[in-house]
């Protein structure tokens, strides 16, 4: 009989494009610049295996807000008490929130030509969410910033108009798949995260209508106290993540090992050359990530007992717009 391993793998990676990750969450002191999406992924799973078959308990947390610049810029000069822009504004937000945990059930494979596959299927039990659209078209005139934006919302927590609700059940199923091939001098792996994903909200309250701004009376400022018409229901609401995919190239030397990571999310796909020195104590790696300028740094174990990484683009963290950090623990039998 196979001996058990028990298992504890943390990872959080967040992105910033236009502001720090502090800031961005706070009081924007700063105008924000290039970039149109913020967004999180977050997972913890405790569990065992038991030769090829596994369960953990898992608990994600998914945020994704993508905006244009111009909506960015109006917010910051909100903040900041500043007269708006000139000419037509294209007002855009999109928000996409997720919390959730539950049971995963891992069944791995290998074989004989060094193929391997792992599928992983989480049933979840989710907690809270944020599904909506904003989207519309306001002009600065000389005294009044006016215009009109549509909204498309679904919810758990009313961001905008503060809808009280009896909260509603949500309950669904992720399938991550990895696969690829290994052999002495190389591997070559592929992992898909929410390849398959659906949740299922129950009597889910939905916002849908559209604000109009108002003259109150207030000169040379941004005017964001809109009216707002529409109705409001609840709905059974089925809800997707979009898939996260990681792949990655190793080549192995004599003392080292030189890799290539990809990674796609969010319509964009990241490059990560690196190297990791087998002979130093810790087994060190180091990779950088050229887009959001990201230094990543992991020390590991050769048995893979125990793993730790750090990723970001700026030592003073409070400056950062990128910030990765992962570890994992293995106990054998």
């Amino acid at each position: 009989m196979p001996a058990p391993e028990v298992t504890l793998d943390f990872y959080s990676r967040t992105v910033s494009e236009a502001l720090p990750i502090k800031e961005f969450t706070g009081k924007w002191k700063n105008a924000p610049g290039n970039g149109e999406n913020t967004w999180t992924r977050n997972r913890l799973d405790t569990g065992a295996w038991l030769g090829d078959w596994g369960v953990s308990y898992t608990v994600r947390y998914d945020y994704q807000l993508q905006y244009n610049r111009a909506t960015a810029d109006l917010y910051y000069r909100d903040e900041q008490g500043l007269p708006p822009g000139e000419g037509a504004v294209p007002v855009y937000l999109n928000a996409l929130q997720l919390e959730a945990d539950g049971i995963k059930l891992k069944r791995r494979w290998y074989f004989y030509s060094g193929l391997f596959l792992q599928a992983d299927i989480s049933l979840l039990k989710a907690r809270e969410f944020q599904d909506g659209t904003i989207d519309g078209l306001l002009t600065a005139g000389e005294q009044l910033f006016s215009g009109n934006a549509n909204l498309d919302y679904r919810y758990t927590d009313d961001l905008l108009l503060k809808h009280e609700f009896e909260m509603p059940e949500g309950e669904g199923i992720a399938v991550d798949i990895t696969a690829g091939y290994r052999d002495n001098n190389r591997v070559i792996s592929l992992q898909v995260q929410d390849a398959y994903n659906r949740i299922r909200w129950k009597q889910a309250p939905y916002t849908h209508g559209k604000f109009d701004t108002a003259n109150r009376d207030v000169e040379d400022e941004v005017q964001l106290a809109p009216v707002f018409s529409g109705w409001r229901e609840l709905q059974d609401h089925d809800m997707t993540m979009p898939i996260y995919a990681l792949g990655r190239y190793t080549q192995r030397q004599q003392n080292f090992q030189w890799s290539l990571d990809l990674e796609y999310f969010a319509d964009d796909v990241k490059y990560r050359p690196g190297m990791r020195w087998d002979n130093l104590p810790g087994n060190p790696y180091l990779g950088y990530e050229g887009s959001d300028k990201q230094w990543l740094l992991a020390l590991s174990d050769e048995q893979n007992i125990w793993k730790l990484q750090l990723g970001f683009d700026d030592i003073n963290l409070e400056k950062a717009h990128s910030l990765t950090i992962a570890m994992a623990v293995a106990a054998h039998w």
